[in-house]
């Protein structure tokens, strides 16, 4: 810079060009070599190669030029950042950084380099471009935001007209509710008044009937205690003719009379046609309001039904994990065997139909597997828990994925986590299921998912080897809810070993119980409002696997014994009553 500003005030007086010292026209500046030159001495200046890198610059741009430098940063000092100790000295323009010269042998060596100086320039243009586009993003908040004030505003306003439209429509349907309640307390008060009555006038029937007996006893009695020939032809000419009166008024005492009403309260929003009604009981067992009615029976090719799959038009998957047997099969109506559509090899353990239509497999492998509806082919999905393995999957109504896993290696015993995770579509874990209030395990080995109308989620979890287990109700915001480990009646000698579960439209949970031949309904708060022994009342034996179709009906896939070696039994049921 210094020599620079001599330059300058040499130039205050004629100067002779510094390299041909005949010319006076003094128009250039070279300030690498620190000439001043004429117009021809500075274009022989430039075609000299060794000086192509010189800096020449006209006189009256000296002062602007000086400025420029002066605003000019420090490039010569410039630390690498991957190789401490060596300073920059070029910029990569594939990487867009400044490097040493270990960083172009290493990295960068075929890349496109040029000066640190051309390098700043690109950057501070870049940095501008970046700075006006920041610029115009704090504009365009600044208009949401004075947008946003506005909306706020107006939405404040109409909350306060809406909230106030609700309060008044409680206060008529809370008006509703209570008349209907104030109606259905007056019937059943009053169906509850004329049972007694009915009671009472039949204890009052009885008793003057038992009466009359006892006086007729009495009578017989001393009658035949006086040994007299004419009280005995006078009692029994009496009683004779009695007995036509009396076969007539004494009859059995009758018990049968019609039954309070149960009342059945409404599921949707409280309005007087939903808020319930009084159903008359049927005669009977409680339980007779369940039904179940096998429509067709089919024989498979596998050993054992693991688990199955409804598709939307009608068709089935079912697998065998051990014999990596995966088909999707038709069921028509008059056969007897099932007409297999696809048949794969695949370590299948469960699987889960996705909105797409392709089919979701966990293989107990630490990646889900994937079936394309319109291929062959299995793939891996981007679904990974490594180093966990799957076990259980499902696919909820509101397009989630429930993942149920473990840690590699035996199951039994526990030896590292044991989880239910649910996760989006695109694979984002929303939750995580693994321990309860006291930081103890929920589960053991949760072996099948499957989820109810307001997806709550109930969970197999198998307890042991010898297939032991139990049904953990948890929900998406308190965790676990409720354990069902058996009906005592069924279990008291025999344990529960369930294989699979499904939900019902009426959100209740249907459980095969296989070993012991039973079926199992639980409502949701968890208790067995229903069993069946469906070997004995229905002919399937060994039930092990469940699904439900669009149309409500209930599919069981069953294991076999030692005469069926490799016809598994697939059953069509319908039911009703839940």
């Amino acid at each position: 810079m210094m020599a620079l500003s001599k330059s300058l005030q040499s130039a205050q007086i004629p100067l002779s060009c510094q390299l041909c010292e005949e010319s006076n026209e003094i128009k250039w500046k070279c300030l690498l070599c620190d000439f001043l030159l004429c117009t021809k001495c500075q274009k022989l200046h430039k075609k000299v190669k060794s000086t192509d890198q010189h800096t020449i610059i006209d006189i009256k741009d000296i002062a602007t030029y000086q400025q420029e430098v002066n605003d000019q940063p420090d490039i010569t000092n410039i630390s690498c950042s991957v190789h401490n100790g060596n300073f920059c000295c070029l910029f990569c323009h594939t990487c867009e950084e400044v490097i040493c010269p270990l960083c172009i042998l290493k990295a960068h060596n075929k890349h496109n380099m040029i000066g640190l100086a051309e390098g700043y320039k690109l950057t501070v243009k870049a940095v501008k471009n970046f700075h006006a586009e920041v610029e115009e993003n704090i504009l365009q908040t600044e208009k949401g935001l004075s947008k946003l004030g506005l909306k706020e505003s107006s939405e404040e306003s109409k909350y306060e007209s809406e909230r106030q439209k609700i309060l008044n429509r409680e206060r008529v349907l809370k008006n509703e509710v209570e008349k209907h309640t104030h109606n259905l307390l007056k019937e059943l008060d009053q169906r509850r008044d004329f049972l007694r009555k009915s009671v009472h006038d039949e204890e009052n029937r009885t008793f003057k009937i038992k009466k009359d007996l006892e006086n007729s006893r009495e009578s017989l009695n001393k009658s035949l205690s006086q040994n007299n020939a004419n009280e005995v032809f006078n009692i029994f000419k009496q009683e004779r003719s009695l007995r036509a009166e009396r076969k007539q008024k004494v009859e059995p005492v009758n018990t049968n009379f019609k039954g309070l009403p149960q009342y059945v309260p409404g599921k949707q929003q409280i309005l007087i046609s939903q808020h319930g009604k009084l159903t008359e009981l049927r005669d009977g067992n409680e339980q007779d309001k369940f039904e179940f009615q096998v429509l067709q029976q089919f024989k498979t090719q596998l050993r054992l039904i693991e688990s199955l799959v409804c598709c939307e038009d009608g068709t089935l998957w079912i697998n065998h994990f051990f014999t990596n047997k995966l088909q999707k099969i038709q069921l028509n109506k008059g056969s007897v065997q099932v007409q297999v559509l696809k048949k794969l090899t695949a370590n299948s353990f469960n699987m889960a139909l996705l909105p797409t239509g392709d089919l979701l497999i966990s293989s107990m492998e630490t990646i889900l597997q994937i079936l394309s509806n319109t291929s062959k082919e299995i793939k891996q999905s981007t679904y990974s828990f490594a180093p966990l393995q799957t076990i259980a999957v499902h696919v909820t109504k509101a397009n989630q994925i429930l993942v149920g896993v473990r840690e590699k290696g035996k199951p039994f015993p526990a030896k590292g986590p044991r989880q239910v995770i649910v996760m989006d579509m695109d694979g984002r874990k929303e939750k995580v299921y693994d321990l309860d209030n006291n930081r103890k395990s929920i589960f053991t080995v949760p072996a099948r998912i499957t989820t109810d109308n307001d997806n709550n989620i109930f969970v197999l979890d198998r307890l042991n080897a010898d297939f032991d287990g139990r049904i953990v109700a948890i929900n998406q915001t308190n965790g676990m809810r409720w354990v069902y480990n058996g009906y005592q009646h069924i279990n008291k000698k025999q344990t529960f070993e369930p294989t699979d579960l499904v939900v019902t439209k009426s959100d209740n949970i249907i459980i095969t119980d296989t070993n012991n031949h039973i079926i199992h309904i639980l409502n949701t708060s968890g208790q067995c409002i229903h069993y069946l022994n469906i070997k004995d009342q229905l002919g399937i034996e060994l039930p092990s696997s469940l699904g439900i179709d669009n149309t409500g009906t209930l599919y069981i896939g069953c294991s076999t014994n030692r005469r069926e070696h490799k016809e598994a039994k697939l059953y069509t049921v319908k039911v009703s009553g839940f």
